[in-house]
């Protein structure tokens, strides 16, 4: 019964993690004030903190719904969703404590805070220790029957093998003839069950069924917890709808993987429309933790960025205005995230009348694709050239950072008719918002053909991460100061 004990616990531990959490934020006070870090004046307070704390936590771990079986994901993947949940329930903690009370001091405030985090992720990775040993010594036992001979049955048991801290243990995989599902898809079917052969662990039971129905037999002769499907499903929809019918019944739980169209490039996850679940496949980015930290730090950096460069902003402006008649600022219609027009802002740096000019330069350009780019534009002012020199003209586009249409970094966002005349593959680097910088910049050259710049803008979507962004931002730095733009 421990498989039974440790699966129900598992749906406590929200409750578990927030006393933890609320107890040593409680205890951290406790021994600073008998220390005499901070008198005992702040008890009523220091009650609010504890009390807005649980409630938060438990709420917030179940908005998140990260309390679920986790058998078979990685620790560190569990701690950060953890030390995530303590996070916000710290914030809203602290909010919480300064309105309704007289708040507290920051030290204890940041004693609350580390303890409580150090204590439910220490715990949790004692617990997942203990628990994960018990898994290698034998208990704690899941038993799986695999249905299906093809690669990603033998790639699954594979996995599972390498690691017997899952507590995992593979009953039998089985196959299930039906000619009447598998016509026309003999061929691949032969191809994947050879590969299966080829791949699949020694000592693993085999067996090949001709009817979903001989699967009662199996389940009711055998301990079953779990009935992992591998068949794809497009050419054994009907088989699987036997199988979920005959597990239905047995009560067994039943695996499937999400992928029911498999594309290369594309990730998926499960999500609810009320109460439909939903499997959404996706491109780009799944860190929505990450996302969200990079959206604070565009909202931040730009927002700072346009106050401490608010007199080099009055500076150019002046410079703008009496260089040359026109306005100050040139707007241009770009296409942003997922195809969203957006009026990008620029210091002007060419003739009034530039945008009427360029069809009678055609013959000039000199980049190769959809861009249009002249090293020696005529239509460019002598106020714009310095500024294009050292990418000054870029700056108003902070005002398109902070209001959203725009990311610090991100692929550069191309004007609307160069963005539509596109190949089809590259308006993938429409999936994350555009930016100001990005790889095909700081490969600080203007001659790069067209092509190459796309692959870059595809290869920053797919290895984007926070390090990437700020390791870009740095070495922007050195490349406007090299002045090399034009």
């Amino acid at each position: 019964m421990l498989y039974h004990n440790v699966r129900v616990a598992a749906h406590s531990m929200r409750t578990i993690d927030s006393l933890a959490g609320a107890l040593a934020a409680g205890a951290a006070w406790q021994l600073g004030m008998r220390a005499g870090f901070w008198s005992a004046d702040s008890a009523q307070a220091m009650t609010v903190y504890v009390c807005s704390y649980l409630v938060a936590f438990v709420l917030v771990g179940g908005r998140l719904r990260i309390y679920h079986a986790r058998r078979t994901e990685e620790v560190a993947l569990e701690l950060a969703v953890l030390c995530e949940v303590g996070v916000y329930a710290a914030g809203a903690a602290c909010l919480v404590t300064q309105v309704v009370s007289q708040g507290l001091p920051g030290a204890v405030y940041g004693a609350a805070v580390v303890s409580s985090m150090l204590t439910v992720l220490g715990l949790r990775a004692i617990l997942r220790w203990v628990i994960r040993g018990i898994r290698r010594m034998g208990g704690d036992e899941r038993v799986w029957l695999i249905v299906g001979h093809n690669r990603r049955a033998a790639a699954l048991c594979s996995d599972i093998l390498a690691s017997p801290h899952y507590g995992i243990r593979i009953e039998q995989i089985i196959d299930v003839a039906d000619p009447a599902t598998l016509a026309g898809h003999c061929a691949e079917s032969d191809a994947e069950r050879e590969g299966f052969m080829a791949q699949v662990a020694p000592g693993i039971p085999l067996q090949r069924i001709t009817d979903v129905e001989e699967l009662r037999q199996i389940i009711a002769s055998r301990i079953i917890d779990e009935i992992v499907v591998t068949l794809p499903v497009r050419s054994h929809y009907n088989v699987i709808s036997q199988i979920l019918a005959v597990c239905s019944g047995a009560g067994v739980s039943v695996k499937l993987r999400p992928e029911v169209f498999e594309t290369d490039g594309y990730l998926t996850e499960v999500s609810y429309v009320g109460g439909t679940a939903m499997v959404t496949h996706f491109s780009g980015p799944s860190n929505y933790s990450h996302l969200l930290i990079k959206r604070l730090i565009d909202v931040f950096g730009a927002a700072a960025g346009i106050v401490l460069l608010m007199p080099v902003f009055l500076a150019i402006a002046v410079a703008v205005k009496l260089g040359s008649p026109g306005p100050i600022l040139f707007r241009q219609t770009r296409m942003g995230l997922h195809g969203r027009q957006f009026a990008m802002v620029k210091f002007r740096s060419m003739v009034q009348e530039a945008p009427q000019l360029r069809d009678g330069m055609a013959q000039l350009n000199e980049r190769d694709g959809m861009a249009f780019k002249i090293r020696h534009d005529s239509r460019i002012t002598p106020t714009g050239r310095f500024l294009r020199k050292y990418h000054l003209d870029e700056l108003p586009q902070l005002w398109n950072v902070l209001s959203g249409d725009m990311s610090i970094v991100g692929p550069r966002p191309l004007p609307v008719a160069e963005a539509q005349g596109n190949e089809w593959w590259q308006r993938r680097r429409l999936s994350m918002p555009p930016g100001l910088t990005c790889l095909w910049q700081l490969a600080d050259d203007p001659t790069m053909p067209f092509l190459d710049w796309m692959r870059l803008d595809m290869k920053y979507i797919d290895t984007w991460s926070l390090s990437l962004d700020l390791k870009l931002m740095l070495r922007t730095v050195s490349t406007v100061m090299r002045g090399t733009g034009w």
